[in-house]
């Protein structure tokens, strides 16, 4: 037996998709190496320069031959590289590891490596059941927790920020905001995706509505982008009431609820909207088909991690359009933005 054939537990000859589920099954590996790296601020440490495994370690109180270990892990995902000297530098990947990077994805990598880390455990239970995680263990779906745990809360709605960054520029290209005035952005946490629209667009004004605790850090997203005199921060709950505008904007906001809760969204957002207003929903789309693209893992990955977390689901088109109708909207058009995320348009029926 090769050594190659060791690392996969097989025998000469083993077809490759048996290789390629080995890799899948051995995929928490990278996750939690990942994860590890930002607990320990090893990305920001070696930020400053090449360093070897003793100099990171003693800077940073790890036990060294574990840090070497780790390091040698990092590099063979491309987070760092190790010179002739034995001395590890940081890759342009494993920059975004980094918190101050523009880019940065420390605290996704905190967060999936962390708090959704024992509710992917116990996957099995919620499929078995339909619950979420919290509700097993006798809590509720939706983030009143992150009203006491202020640093759960930071986490959380910086993971957040992180992943709107990522799809912001191509929602605003697909979005439709002709004729509008005031755009509300409907638990839209620290404001990224509204900021980037009020940017694009230099005539609008904007409302970004949330919980208390996601508006925390609010004020600087919008000063970054250099909008803030045109936006203002209500706090409130989008189960009771939605404040006025004429584009009332939701932006992963409706896969986190189950279809009674998503239709009471809706119906308050049509609620507050002008005569000729619309609603914007940008998520990720289910597919008719299923496949295999990289698209379509990205929203079994999203859907299984909202059956979790908080018993929430991805949708199709058709449901989209099934939970507007029961709020009494209707879906009138839809723009592709990027991979699975799409932007629906509805207006009142």
């Amino acid at each position: 037996m090769t050594a190659a054939n060791m690392h996969h537990g097989s025998l000469d000859g083993e077809p490759p998709q048996r290789a390629q589920l080995f890799d899948w099954i051995n995929a928490s590996w990278t996750t939690q190496a990942i994860r590890s790296a930002c607990v320990l601020q090893l990305p920001d440490w070696l930020a400053r320069g090449a360093s070897s495994a003793d100099e990171a370690a003693a800077g940073l109180g790890c036990d060294a031959p574990a840090l070497a270990r780790l390091l040698r892990a990092l590099a063979t995902l491309g987070l760092c590289a190790e010179d002739d000297a034995g001395r590890h530098a940081l890759t342009a990947t494993g920059a975004l590891l980094c918190e101050d990077h523009p880019q940065s994805l420390r605290a996704w990598a905190l967060m999936a490596g962390g708090p959704q880390w024992q509710r992917w455990g116990e996957l099995d239970q919620s499929v078995r059941t339909g619950c979420s995680h919290r509700r097993r263990h006798g809590g509720s779906d939706g983030f009143d927790d992150l009203a006491t745990d202020p640093a759960a809360a930071e986490q959380f709605y910086r993971a957040m920020v992180e992943m709107t960054r990522s799809i912001a520029g191509a929602v605003v290209q697909a979005m439709n905001a002709t004729g509008a005035r005031c755009v509300v952005d409907v638990g839209g946490g620290r404001g990224e995706l509204l900021a980037q629209v009020l940017a694009a667009h230099p005539s609008l004004r904007g409302v970004l509505f949330d919980l208390p605790q996601g508006l925390a850090g609010a004020d600087a997203v919008l000063a970054q982008h250099g909008v803030a005199a045109r936006c203002r921060c209500m706090a409130g709950s989008f189960f009771e009431t939605v404040p006025e505008g004429d584009v009332q904007l939701l932006k992963s906001v409706l896969h986190n609820w189950d279809d009674a809760r998503a239709v009471q969204i809706l119906a308050r957002c049509r609620d507050a909207l002008a005569p000729v207003g619309r609603v914007l929903i940008v998520e990720r789309l289910v597919a008719d088909r299923i496949g295999r693209t990289p698209q379509d893992r990205d929203v079994a990955r999203s859907d299984l991690n909202m059956l979790v977390a908080l018993s929430g689901r991805e949708r199709r088109r058709s449901e989209f359009a099934a939970l507007c109708a029961a709020a009494g909207l209707a879906l009138t058009g839809e723009a592709h933005a990027t991979g699975a995320w799409h932007v629906l348009q509805a207006r009142a029926a």
